[in-house]
């Protein structure tokens, strides 16, 4: 379960550590910040890192400046073992769009990324669970996300939490910038 502290943050009380035991580990889940600048880039740059990509540091300034901007289309949270100034230790990026089959916007879970030390403590769960609130909030009729096939470890947590509906995803290249070797989107 999760709810909000008195600063409004997202909070749970309790995480499960590699033997699958309860412990006392405040997970906390907050918007991102300033002060996240630096950190974030590290979890973005791993999770980047995962997909076999990179990008230039223009793009993780401009990322990391709507992801703080009040009224952008693209939004960040971070989880944080402790409480709200403590490090971030994993990020989520979503956004809210409409759907041509349903009157309602749906909220699409865009990068989810925990650091390597803290991960089956609960964090990713958290932040999914921070984002459906969120939409939830917001009237969304569904909370989605993609990830590759061969992600054993997300995939494990997203198949206790939520469906797998069979769709496969095709990216079709708009720009000639995003080809790779052979033409296609990498």
């Amino acid at each position: 379960m999760i709810a909000r502290n008195r600063d409004g943050a997202m909070v749970s009380l309790f995480a499960k550590n590699g033997e699958g035991d309860h412990i006392m580990t405040d997970i906390v889940i907050t918007p991102l910040g300033p002060q996240d600048r630096a950190r974030w880039a590290e979890l973005w740059r791993g999770y980047l890192d995962f997909y076999e990509t990179q990008l230039p540091p223009e793009i993780y300034d401009h990322t990391w400046q709507r992801l703080i901007a009040v009224e952008s289309t693209i939004r960040g949270l971070g989880a944080r073992l402790g409480g709200n100034t403590a490090p971030l230790v994993g990020i989520t990026h979503y956004l809210f769009h409409a759907h041509a089959w349903m009157t309602r916007e749906v909220c699409y879970l865009q990068d989810l990324f925990v650091d390597a030390t803290v991960r089956r403590q609960g964090c990713g769960a958290k932040l999914i669970e921070a984002v459906a609130v969120i939409a939830r909030e917001r009237g969304c009729a569904r909370l989605y996300w993609t990830t590759k096939e061969d992600n054993a470890t997300a995939r494990s947590l997203y198949d206790r939490i939520a469906r797998f509906n069979g769709f496969v995803r095709y990216d079709y290249p708009l720009d000639c910038l995003a080809l790779g070797p052979s033409g296609l989107s990498s």
